[in-house]
């Protein structure tokens, strides 16, 4: 008999976030809420472990048709930080990101290209 175990990084973070994610305000709103709460935050400033960030775009990606129903979110959205001061963390893992209105969520964050200078990371909300 052959068993077969699907993975995905949404498995890995309900998993072995859950409680943090759960607890942090962001999660309470509606998924579409979730992306206008984001949206809100462009230009502010989170603190990313020890580096400074600002939020600097929130992009929603495009809808797929043949996205399955019954996902958390009905649209999956990107969003964009830019390190402002501090070590830029190398991406690829999951980071505390903390923010003066909404607090700590722990997020899965990927290293970019630098943009005007300044390191870049991002986080995709699937």
């Amino acid at each position: 008999m052959k068993i077969t175990i699907r993975s995905s990084r949404r498995a890995f973070v309900l998993g072995g976030g859950a409680a943090a994610i759960c607890a942090g305000p962001l999660a309470a709103a509606a998924p579409q809420g979730e992306i206008a709460e984001w949206e809100a935050l462009v230009g502010t400033r989170f603190r990313i472990g020890e580096a400074v960030a600002k939020l600097a775009a929130v992009e929603r990606q495009a809808r797929d048709p043949g996205r399955p129903l019954g996902l958390v979110r009905a649209q999956p959205f990107a969003v964009r930080f830019e390190i402002e001061s501090g070590a830029a963390p190398a991406g690829q893992r999951t980071y505390p990101v903390a923010h003066p209105a909404k607090g700590a969520i722990d997020l899965f964050l990927g290293r970019g290209a630098d943009l005007r200078g300044k390191p870049v990371l991002h986080a995709l909300f699937n």
